[in-house]
């Protein structure tokens, strides 16, 4: 009787506007650290790696071990429903151990990234293996049975291939119930106007199958491949990871599957594919963002978009230098599989040439938007003295204005008249130079101004 583990990795996005404000507010991380550290994981690869590798694992467990779950009972009821029947035709309710049956979210307070990991555990009787592992129904038979291959059936479960798909009750409520505990984590209000600030996207999930079986038994382990080729949408995707006495490692595309006895490969694998999956979406997300970021620059280019941008930018090169540090941490942790298994699998991916792409984008186009404010500055200051200029042209009208006022040529020969200055003084001369001195300044402004408005550019 072949034990399966079935683990589903779903990171859980969070909306672009939003995740800015929960990275940008330090105060909300700060108020979370240490929040989580006496919570412990019920999955045993995740409860195994934090405590081996406590010095360089970041995960968290958002669930107190007294804190209720959905019901696995509700998962049953789903299996029994003629939707979640293997090839349309048979229930397999009765092999799923419920009490192993589990979900974490699992939380990194480095990035605020939540990641939903689902194991669920299923015992498959020896007579029925080949059976319900079976391909020989096509497409159209599939279709008319309403049903899906013994892989994809439990796929449809958790994750939805488009927004009409059906989802299970169970996937459903796990779905529901983390989205509000992240909401209630982030402390961020929701508005009716936006989408929610946590989701799970369609098409979703990465499935790795542990079949607890020796893979020397050549029929078994050709049943389950072929049934994970004819699973994936990609044909002929499949690389081969590791193939001995001891264990085999298929490493398909959106199913994987790893036969083995040996329970110590299980904690040593499931790891690299939890975190193959998290760090390949978390580097496409941060792209997306970037690329979002980037076209909200394009279309508003002010001073004060720019100025905001700049800051939120240096938190984007932050994460991404995280996650660049993480993975290498990560790969000291798996010691001897980073070469016999995550190199093979990352060059697969492009995992790490898309964090260098990554980093290089950011910080091109951090130097854009420094140059782009500089810019800014640069044509602000320039509008601040020709408006100065304008004042100060003002001031010197208001000046001429004063004058005329006040020494009037009338005014001015009354005074030198009543006063006797006149004696011994050229009463012409005096006269002339304040009839010219303010017709002067009025030519030295206007000169100026003809000068500012050819040298404007």
């Amino acid at each position: 009787m072949p034990k399966i583990r079935v683990m589903c990795v779903q990171p859980i996005e969070v909306d672009s506007e939003q995740y800015e404000q929960l990275i940008s507010k330090k105060s909300r991380i700060g108020k979370l650290i240490g929040t989580f550290d006496r919570n412990h994981f019920k999955i045993e690869w995740l409860k195994q790696f934090n405590a081996l590798h406590r010095d360089l694992s970041n995960f968290k467990c958002i669930y107190r071990s007294e804190e209720s779950k959905v019901s696995n009972l509700l998962l049953k009821q789903d299996l029994q429903s003629t939707d979640f029947h293997v090839n349309g035709l048979h229930d397999i309710s009765e092999y799923l151990d419920l009490e192993n049956t589990t979900y974490e979210l699992v939380f990194d307070q480095r990035f605020f990234n939540f990641v939903l990991v689902v194991e669920i555990h299923l015992n498959l009787p020896d007579d029925k293996t080949a059976e319900l592992l079976s391909t020989e129904l096509t497409a159209d038979e599939l279709a008319e049975n309403q049903g899906a291959d013994f892989y994809n059936n439990l796929r449809n479960l958790l994750v939805k291939e488009h927004d009409t798909s059906a989802l299970s009750q169970w996937g459903n409520a796990v779905r529901l119930e983390v989205c509000k505990r992240i909401q209630a984590i982030s402390h961020i209000p929701l508005k009716s106007s936006h989408r929610p600030l946590a989701y799970i996207g369609n098409n979703s999930g990465n499935f790795t199958f542990f079949v607890e079986a020796s893979p020397q038994n050549k029929q078994m382990k050709q049943q389950f491949l072929a049934c994970n080729a004819k699973a994936e949408r990609v044909k002929g995707n499949n690389t081969t990871i590791i193939d001995n006495d001891c264990v085999h490692y298929a490493f398909f595309s959106r199913f994987h599957t790893i036969m083995t006895l040996d329970i110590g490969r299980y904690y040593r694998f499931a790891p690299i594919q939890h975190h193959i999956q998290s760090t390949w979406y978390y580097v496409s997300f941060y792209s997306r963002v970037l690329d979002k970021l980037n076209s909200h620059i394009l279309a508003n280019d002010s001073k004060k978009t720019l100025n905001s941008k700049r800051n939120v930018i240096d938190e984007y090169i932050n994460k991404i230098e995280l996650l660049r540090m993480n993975n290498e941490n990560f790969k000291l942790a798996i010691e001897s599989d980073n070469e016999d298994v995550y190199q093979k699998i990352e060059s697969k991916w492009n995992v790490e040439s898309s964090l260098e792409h990554a980093k290089t984008y950011v910080s091109f186009f951090k130097d854009y938007l420094e140059r782009a404010y500089a810019r800014k500055a640069e044509q602000s200051n320039r509008r601040q003295n020709q408006i100065l200029f304008i004042i100060s042209c003002i001031q010197i009208l208001g000046l001429i204005s004063i004058w005329s006022d006040y020494l009037g040529l009338s005014k001015i020969e009354r005074f030198i008249n009543s006063t006797g200055i006149h004696t011994g003084s050229n009463v012409d001369t005096v006269l002339q130079i304040n009839t010219w001195l303010p017709l002067g300044l009025i030519a030295v402004l206007v000169l100026l101004m003809m000068l500012a408005y050819m040298r404007r550019d």
